[in-house]
């Protein structure tokens, strides 16, 4: 029998998206679509032979809230997300509503997103977020630290299905976005700081580019300390993460600066 070819399969729900996939292979998961299209950079995008729709599948689309956490579908657009107000996470409606345009958010998934280590993947791992995992042999959960680089954390025919969120208050987000060329990369910054009766209680430190940053180490050096800091120990926060950064040896030499300076500045304005 011939192999049919450009074909848009759309499944009901997770019970016949896997038989499905196991049928074809190679078939391309869509959601928004834009990661796609930008890959292609072409004025009308070529699609695979074989496209899985994920619009019927209503669990990608939910969000729900507890007292404790909030939960999103991996097919949730980004402006819906953004459109939740104030139950969303300061850090996660920041860092969403700096990326692209409105049109882009439109169409855009936070699950697509993360599967691109997009820029949503600075606050999943900052709130320390957990991901569903799904494939036909059942459901596994990740934290968002260790899905930093997805093609090597995801098995074969398995998908990012939900996304689980912490609702923990922190007294300041600071947010940073740094655009550079190709070869020197870019990424989102992001500080959070939870302050206890004049008492740093939390930080972390986040920097998602095209990998993952975040030296938990280094978290605990100011945890515990009176604010405002002193100004030594701000510079010595500094180059904790420089020890860190030399020790991974990347990202290049412009991003490291900016990644150190931002450090630093935020940090600094604990101490003024």
């Amino acid at each position: 029998m011939a192999v049919l070819h450009n074909q848009v399969l759309r499944p009901a729900g997770f019970s016949e998206l896997f038989p499905v996939w196991s049928r074809y292979p190679d078939a391309i998961l869509f959601a928004g679509g834009t990661a796609l299209i930008r890959s292609q950079g072409r004025e009308l995008p070529k699609l695979p032979d074989n496209v899985l729709s994920l619009e019927k599948i209503d669990e990608l689309h939910r969000i729900t809230r507890t007292e404790r956490y909030l939960e999103i579908g991996a097919a949730v657009k980004l402006s819906d997300i953004i459109a939740l107000g104030k139950i969303v996470p300061g850090a996660f409606s920041r860092t969403l509503r700096g990326i692209a345009g409105p049109s882009i958010r439109n169409l855009a998934t936070i699950g697509g997103n993360l599967c691109v280590c997009g820029d949503a993947t600075a606050p999943m791992a900052a709130l320390d977020a957990r991901y569903e995992l799904r494939s036909a042999g059942g459901i596994r959960w990740i934290s968002a630290n260790r899905f930093s680089s997805l093609p090597m954390n995801l098995q074969a025919q398995e998908l990012l299905s939900r996304i689980r969120i912490p609702l923990e208050q922190w007294t300041y987000t600071i947010y940073r976005k740094f655009c550079s060329p190709p070869e020197n990369d870019g990424g989102v910054l992001l500080i959070l700081v939870q302050n206890q009766k004049d008492i740093l209680a939390k930080i972390q430190i986040v920097f998602a580019g095209h990998t993952l940053f975040r030296d938990k180490n280094s978290e605990t050096f100011l945890e515990g300390k009176a604010l405002p800091l002193d100004r030594k120990e701000a510079f010595h926060y500094r180059d904790l993460w420089k020890t860190y950064l030399d020790g991974l040896g990347k990202p290049g030499p412009l991003l490291r600066s900016k990644i150190l300076n931002g450090i630093e500045a935020a940090i600094l304005g604990l101490a003024d």
